[in-house]
């Protein structure tokens, strides 16, 4: 018989994985003997993070009998890689899933046009757009046609997989076409624009012609709307054995059960930080906690606070399109804006390193603006930088200074233990505190652990220090 201890061992277990796991994903919905109907948000710029939780949401939906996924989508695009996952994982699925562009100003532009167009039913709000599906370079550089051409190929074949219109699916890759859903000839109010795109450039077209010309499957104020829709509607999807099928879909809206799936905690946080203003941010405040922190006795909030933003910010630019060598130059630049800090020059290398921290800014992302640093953005983050160095921190090293010149008069004589070896300079820990130290020429490399006595403290505020000999001294530690 299992002892008691080690069946709350087990139980306790079991509630951390639970609790893990809801960190992750959490669902919600009203329980119901009806269909089970998966309703996901997918929001803001296609990464990684969306592309993996799709991934697990799809998988729930065909291991629990589902009868559609429904994707509620609003993006302005992302990441090729990611979108060509979740497409691959749309095609695929042996659930049908529907895209909803929606509600009113949604957008389903550049990869979120390639996402909608794999869908087994799209419908569109009023006020949405869709478009704007060519592909950028995102090292800033004229696109190789044979990448366009390669994009345009894809597209084409998701229209016609779909049955769904070939000309638009063309022009949105060759010429960023764009279609807006409305019932006027100008563009719905609220519709919003991809970036570069002209409302004289955009296609209105009614509810009516937008479903005669194969574009999009219905037009669905509401996410009811959408459900009434699919009810009955048939569609093909993969089959358990890879071949093709036809489905007929049953949705009852009276006895559905619909499951509202979210990103969890820690996703949700992975995906906002996948931003590249929030990126730069993070990374540049985590750095200048941190800095902070090493010019400061013990290591305390700001340490902590800096470590999980750059951290943050980290993750974020590596899931990016990022220019490595601008990023190196970026912290290299602070690395030059700390040294001369700490040598109290403020000179060459300060000039030298808010240059590279404002080159490095500007070049960290290139490509399309949806994946740059704005400008206005970058400039007071540089000036904030060179203002925290010259300014902040100076004033308030030399205010610490004041004060420990004064306390280390009391000082001279005390006997401290060496933490980092001098050589000829380290670490002491003296009074309670650690000091900076400096030996004797003469004396070598002093190694950790060694005992010294404190002589006194320089314009540096760097202490000078022996070697104690007398054990019966050295056993006094200051």
């Amino acid at each position: 018989m299992p002892r008691p201890s080690r069946l709350r061992a087990c139980g306790a277990v079991a509630l951390l994985a639970g609790l893990l796991l809801s960190l992750f994903s959490t669902t919600a919905g009203a329980q119901s003997n009806g269909p089970l109907i998966d309703v996901v948000e997918v929001s803001g710029i296609i990464d990684q993070s969306i592309a993996d939780y799709l991934r697990e949401t799809i998988a729930r939906a065909e291991a629990d009998g589902a009868e559609a996924v429904v994707l509620q989508l609003d993006t302005p695009g992302g990441l090729g890689v990611s979108m060509e996952e979740i497409v691959g994982l749309v095609t695929n699925s042996r659930v049908p899933v529907a895209v909803w562009v929606g509600p009113s100003g949604a957008q389903a532009a550049s990869a979120g046009m390639y996402i909608a167009y794999s869908a087994h039913v799209l419908a569109m709000a009023p006020a949405t757009t869709m478009g704007a599906a060519t592909p950028v370079d995102l090292g800033g550089g004229d696109l190789d046609a044979k990448v366009s051409n390669a994009a345009e190929a894809r597209l084409v074949a998701l229209a016609e997989l779909r049955d769904r219109d070939v000309d638009f699916a063309r022009a949105a890759v060759r010429d960023g076409a764009v279609i807006a859903v409305g019932e006027a000839e100008a563009l719905p109010e609220g519709a919003e624009l991809p970036e570069d795109i002209e409302a004289a450039d955009v296609r209105v077209l009614s509810e009516g012609e937008l479903v005669d010309s194969g574009i999009a499957d219905v037009v669905a104020a509401s996410l009811p709307d959408v459900l009434t829709t699919l009810d009955g509607r048939e569609v093909e999807v993969t089959g358990a054995d890879g071949t093709i099928e036809s489905r007929t879909l049953d949705i009852d809206q009276t006895a559905a059960n619909v499951r509202f799936n979210n990103l969890g905690l820690v996703r949700r946080v992975l995906h906002t930080v996948a931003n590249p203003s929030l990126a730069y941010l993070l990374v540049v405040a985590g750095a200048l906690a941190m800095l902070f922190e090493v010019f400061q006795p013990g290591f305390g909030v700001a340490g902590v606070s800096g470590l999980i933003l750059f951290g943050l910010g980290l993750y974020g630019v590596s899931v990016l399109p990022v220019n490595w060598l601008a990023f190196g130059l970026l912290i290299v630049g602070l690395a030059l804006l700390s040294i001369d800090l700490a040598v109290a020059g403020l000179g060459a290398l300060t000039a030298g390193g808010v240059i590279a921290v404002a080159v490095g800014s500007f070049l960290l992302f290139s490509g399309p603006e949806l994946l740059r640093v704005s400008v206005w953005l970058i400039a007071p983050v540089v000036a904030f930088t060179a203002l925290f160095f010259v300014v902040i921190m100076t004033t308030l090293l030399r205010a610490q200074g004041s004060q420990a010149m004064a306390g280390a008069e009391g000082m001279v004589g005390k006997v401290g233990v060496v933490r980092s070896m001098l050589n000829p300079e380290g670490h002491i820990f003296v009074a309670g505190a650690l000091w900076r130290a400096r030996a004797p020429d003469q004396a070598g490399k002093v190694k950790t652990g060694a005992k010294v006595r404190v002589l006194g403290i320089n314009d540096r505020l760097t202490l000078d220090v022996e070697l104690v000999d007398d054990p019966e001294e050295a056993a006094v530690v200051g």
